[in-house]
């Protein structure tokens, strides 16, 4: 073999090489799963992601950030009838039993708590399939298109179903709140309940096994059989990994190889920081308007591997003025021609462009002004060689005396 044809196959062989990621693609044993980039959203690995299936327990994220963010979780809640008689884990609440909604946002969350969930939907919104619609609205708000939730807690019901897509929307989300992620990450809680007084620890594993385990939540039933959402950070890296209908210990290793992968195989890139000049553009000869980030963004992009990014501005309409920090398009990103991600972009200053018609206003309106002047002007010197003339009169006729 001559040394030009033993290099022209040791480049191609490296292309493809390098063109792979340092890490192969994790087997799992769940039926649905994905791996999202929880700065940016991006899937960066899916099975059966869109697939419909019992969520169990993890419903309890949906319920979690809407008490947390209705502003009352320091309400003293009034346990009803219907949470001591409820399946499934419990606190052993008592009817009549009075409740802080924190604590019960908290046992809900590490305990996996269905009596508290119930008492949680109950006192929100009055009963529960009042609170499944509230569920439903803010799920379709953020993305989650595919779901359907029937309960607070996760018992099997007919049409009670979610995605690991919408899941990892749904969590997205709610890592975003510094009192969700807080919760999520208790370990351990001590319980003072009415009947019964015991330290919960959180269901969660991962969080004293997994390097960098911050979260989230875990849910079993027999339908459902094992789900986890779970989520790390690493280095400023955080990923979102969810399972649906996996199998006993199966679960945590599907978490841990979800993101095992994504810490393996990806690293994030900062693209976009607020205040920071993305783009400018001109407006007309004399104005140019610069544009900024409206927030941080970032991508994960493969630590092997060609990969060609792009970005491509995307405008509205813009009239005769553009306010400081008003949105006026933004910025797409793409990775190997794939669109992956998008940034908006504000007015850095206040911008107002003079046009055609407006200079004629402005020439008449000029005029107009100048015309007025001229006529006060005018005014004014008559009225002082009036006054000139008197008094030139008046010393006459003093000195004729």
């Amino acid at each position: 073999m001559s040394k030009k044809c033993f290099f022209i196959i040791l480049s191609i062989f490296l292309y493809f090489a390098m063109s792979k990621p340092l890490f192969a693609e994790p087997v799992l044993n769940g039926k649905g799963a994905v791996l999202l980039d929880a700065q940016s959203g991006q899937v960066l690995f899916e099975k059966n992601m869109d697939e419909k299936l019992p969520p169990a327990s993890i419903t309890k994220i949906l319920t979690a950030i809407i008490a947390i963010e209705s502003g009352k979780l320091n309400d003293l809640v009034t346990v009803s009838a219907n949470p001591p008689f409820i399946e499934g884990t419990r606190v052993y609440l008592e009817e009549g039993e009075k409740v802080v909604l924190r604590d019960l946002v908290i046992a809900a969350l590490v305990y996996s708590a269905n009596d508290a969930a119930l008492a949680i939907a109950e006192y929100l919104s009055g009963t529960e399939e009042e609170f499944a619609k509230l569920m439903n609205k803010k799920a379709r708000e953020l993305g989650a298109v595919n779901s359907n939730f029937v309960n607070s807690h996760g018992l099997t019901e007919n049409g009670h179903y979610t995605t690991a897509y919408d899941m990892a929307v749904i969590t997205r989300y709610a890592l975003k709140n510094e009192i969700f992620r807080e919760m999520v990450s208790m370990k351990v809680f001590d319980w003072e309940g009415k009947a019964w007084q015991t330290r919960l620890i959180n269901k969660n594993q991962l969080l004293w096994s997994y390097k960098g385990a911050n979260g989230v939540k875990t849910g079993y039933t027999k339908e459902a059989k094992c789900t986890i959402v779970a989520s790390a950070t690493r280095e400023g890296q955080t990923y979102i990994a969810v399972v649906l209908g996996s199998i006993g210990n199966n679960t945590w290793t599907d978490a841990e190889r979800l993101l095992d992968y994504g810490f393996n195989n990806f690293q994030t890139v900062q693209f976009a920081h607020p205040e920071e000049v993305v783009a400018t553009i001109a407006l007309d000869e004399k104005n140019k308007l610069q544009l900024a980030a409206e927030h941080h963004f970032s991508l994960s992009l493969p630590q092997a591997g060609n990969k060609k990014v792009e970005s491509r501005l995307s405008l509205k309409a813009i009239g005769d003025s553009v306010d400081q920090g008003q949105v006026v398009g933004e910025m797409i990103y793409s990775v190997n021609g794939e669109d992956v991600g998008s940034v908006k972009l504000v007015a850095k200053e206040q911008v107002k462009i003079i046009n055609w018609f407006d200079r004629v206003v402005y020439l008449f309106a000029g005029i107009y002004l100048l015309q007025i002047l001229w006529r006060i002007v005018q005014k004014w010197r008559k009225s002082r060689r009036s006054r000139n003339m008197f008094l030139s009169t008046t010393r006459s006729f003093y000195r004729e005396l």
